[in-house]
Formats: structure tokens, C-alpha cells, sequence
């Protein structure tokens, strides 16, 4: 604000002369108004002040009262000076006081936008969950009515001959039973949701500790599960390469297609090189099975994880009760603690495959693909 303040005086000093007073100086009957109109330097100063006590009064049409009630009361302080030095601080504080009405009119006003905005929002959530409540209500009315037509029928049917009696019987029996088919149809789609579950979360621990297993075996070079930096190179870049290739398909245009087929084959040739490459450095089935179940979990599990940190970026809805401001500034922490996360997960996840390596060495793409199967066989 005293930035704002020094401005002003200096603009009014750079007009000098060249700038005249915001009343008619012929007029002037006090000291403050004929110093006003024979200081150059007032003069600019004065008409900033009444340029921007216009602005204020545009800015707050609902406070014009009581701006112009605050300048009138200032006017009178103002021409109770006799001296240029008492003049000019009563007229850098009227200034002053303009601008900081002005910043909070500006500061309401926004206030008031968001306490608009959020009761708005929770307008529509309100008449979402209120056509959401028709729309069951009016479905379980029609599905009364469905059955009370279903009975009806049956009734009616038994008054009938027996072959009409038995046609509208049977019609009866299978409208009436359907819903507990659909239930029926329910609880099966369920059951086989939870033994996709259990099979799922039982499949990562075997995993797992299979992966555990493999470590250990390693360390005691019983079981090699990267031989060197190019072999855990190449099997945990070929995924994002696959991924890589298929944003650039889409980038040029090509169908959505062409993209996926790009990632499914990233993966594949990422599993192909996993197995050939622990087929080239164990020995033994058991050694090869570890060292593929562990490749496979590692980069399986460090590119979900990283996944999962990608998309939060393009989460993060404004909450119930959040204002526009508090929502912007919990998605700029959240989006700086995710990136702090994404870039500690990749330094974790390249030291520990590094510690995985048998040889702390690069070696060329083909000396990596090699494979002798005479020294297998021995």
C-alpha cells in the first residue's frame, strides 16, 4: 500500500503545473484550496485523489453513503490546515484511506462470488439428489404396479377354463418370478466378485513372497535376478517405451487402436525379456521361476504405484464447504507433495534395482541377448 502511495506522489510530481486542481481554483476561499491551486505538486495530488475517489465511488454503488459522508468529514479536516506540511499528510492520508476502501470493496465483492458460487453448488447437489430420489420413487411405483397387475392376472385367470386358466397361470408365475431372478442373477455376479478378489489378493502375496525369496537367493548367489544394469534396464524401460511410442501414435493421429497395441506390446516384449533373460542366467527351474516372478512384481508394482501418482494430478474436485481459493490451494499442495513422491518412488525404486544387478556393469545390447546353449547345458 505505501508502494501504491509513492506512486501516486510521484505521478503528481511528474505532472507538475501541467496539472490542474479538481475544483475551480477562481473559487479557492480557504488556505487549503489556494495552496491547492499554487503548488503544482498539490494540485497533481489532488486531482489523483479525486480520480480515484470517482473510481471508489463507481466500485461500491451499495457504500456511496458512507464514502461520501467520509469525504466530507475529510474536507472539513482538510481546510483546518494552515500549513503546507499539514496539508499535504491530511491529503497522502485521504489517499491512503481511498485506496484501502477500495481493496476491501474489491475483497467483499470476491468473497461474495465464492459464498455465491458454493450455495449454487450446493443447489445442484441438492436438486441432483432430489431428481435421484424421483427417479426411485417413481421406478419402485411402477414396479408395485407391475406386481399388483401380476396378481391381478393371476386372479382373474382362475375364474377362466383350465387351458385359458393354465396359459395365464404360467404368464402370472413368470412375471412374478423374475424379480427373483434378477436377484438370483445379483447374487451370483457378487459371489464371483468376491472370488475374483480373494484369488487376486492371494496371487500378490504368493507373489510376494515368492519375490522375497528370489532376494535372498540372489544375495547368496544362488539365484541371479538381474545380471547386470543393462539387463534391469531394458526390462523396466520397455514398458514406458511401448507407452512412449503410443502417445506419440496419437499425437499424430493415428486410431486409438495403434496406441493400445503399442503399450500391449511394450509389456509383452518387457515379460519375453524377463524370461529369457532369467532362462540365460540360472540354472535350475526353481531359480528361473523366482527370478521371473520377482522381475515381473517388481516393475509390475513400481509402475502401478507410479500410475496411481500420475492420475491423482487429475483429481483433487473442490470438497463440500471449500471455497474456490482454499480448493486451488490444496490442489497446488497436493500436486507438490505428488511430484515430491513420484520423484523419491523413481530414486528409490532405481537404487534398489541397482542393488539387484550381479554386476555393477553396462554391457552392450549384444552381449545382453547372447545365449549359448552349450554353456546352459553344461
Amino acid at each position: 500500500m505505501v508502494f501504491h502511495c509513492t506512486t501516486a506522489l510521484l505521478l503528481a510530481v511528474l505532472a507538475g503545473n501541467s496539472m490542474a486542481a479538481s475544483f475551480d481554483c477562481t473559487k479557492a476561499g480557504n488556505f487549503a484550496e489556494k495552496e491547492i491551486c499554487r503548488d503544482g505538486y498539490l494540485s497533481g495530488l489532488d486531482t489523483s485523489l479525486s480520480r480515484n475517489y470517482k473510481a471508489a465511488l463507481l466500485k461500491a454503488p451499495d457504500r456511496q453513503d458512507a464514502l461520501i459522508q467520509s469525504q466530507r468529514e475529510w474536507l472539513v479536516t482538510r481546510n483546518q490546515c494552515t500549513t503546507q506540511k499539514c496539508l499535504d499528510q491530511a491529503m497522502v492520508t485521504r489517499f491512503k484511506a481511498i485506496e484501502d476502501f477500495t481493496s476491501a470493496e474489491i475483497g467483499r465483492k470476491l468473497e461474495l462470488e465464492q459464498q455465491q458460487q458454493a450455495v449454487k453448488s450446493q443447489a445442484e447437489d441438492a436438486d441432483r439428489a432430489r431428481r435421484k430420489h424421483e427417479a426411485y420413487v417413481a421406478e419402485e411405483q411402477a414396479y408395485q404396479q407391475r406386481r399388483q397387475a401380476a396378481q391381478q392376472q393371476t386372479v382373474y385367470s382362475q375364474s377362466n377354463t383350465a387351458s385359458v386358466s393354465s396359459t395365464y397361470q404360467t404368464s402370472a408365475y413368470q412375471t412374478t418370478q423374475q424379480p427373483h431372478r434378477q436377484i438370483a442373477e445379483t447374487r451370483e455376479e457378487t459371489l464371483w466378485q468376491q472370488i475374483f478378489s480373494v484369488l487376486w489378493k492371494c496371487t500378490l502375496i504368493v507373489a510376494f513372497v515368492m519375490s522375497c525369496w528370489a532376494v535372498k537367493r540372489h544375495r547368496r548367489e544362488e539365484a541371479t535376478i538381474y545380471n547386470n544394469y543393462t539387463d534391469a534396464t531394458i526390462t523396466n524401460m520397455l514398458p514406458v517405451t511401448g507407452w512412449g511410442i503410443g502417445l506419440l501414435c496419437g499425437w499424430l493421429g493415428l486410431p486409438h487402436q495403434v496406441y493400445q497395441v503399442c503399450v500391449v506390446t511394450g509389456i509383452l516384449l518387457a515379460v519375453f525379456f524377463a524370461i529369457y533373460a532369467a532362462v540365460k542366467s540360472n540354472r535350475g527351474g526353481l531359480n528361473i521361476l523366482l527370478a521371473i516372478v520377482a522381475k515381473i512384481t517388481f516393475v509390475s508394482v513400481f509402475y502401478v504405484v507410479m500410475g496411481f501418482l500420475i492420475l491423482s494430478f487429475f483429481g483433487g474436485a473442490r470438497r463440500k464447504g471449500e471455497s474456490l481459493t482454499q480448493a486451488e490451494a490444496r490442489r497446488r499442495r497436493e500436486s507438490r507433495n505428488t511430484r515430491v513422491q513420484i520423484v523419491a518412488l523413481s530414486a528409490g525404486y532405481s537404487f534398489f534395482t541397482a542393488w539387484l544387478c550381479r554386476r555393477a556393469e553396462f554391457t552392450s545390447l549384444s552381449e545382453c541377448l547372447e545365449f549359448d546353449p552349450a554353456l546352459y547345458s553344461a
